[in-house]
């Protein structure tokens, strides 16, 4: 009974940490991308401005 229990522990332990580490990965993805966005939206601007001057 104490090994079932041990494995199943170990498993949901398992679990949490995949899920934390794949949660982080997706808000890092987002982080960056939005931040690209920005730059590329800036960028865009930029040029703007310097073509209608």
């Amino acid at each position: 009974m104490k090994d079932i229990l041990d494995t199943v522990i170990l498993v949901m332990f398992v679990i949490m940490v995949a899920m934390f580490i794949i949660n982080f990965n997706r808000q890092q993805i987002k982080k960056h991308t939005d931040k690209f966005d920005g730059n590329k939206k800036r960028n865009t601007e930029n040029k703007e401005e310097t073509i209608n001057e």
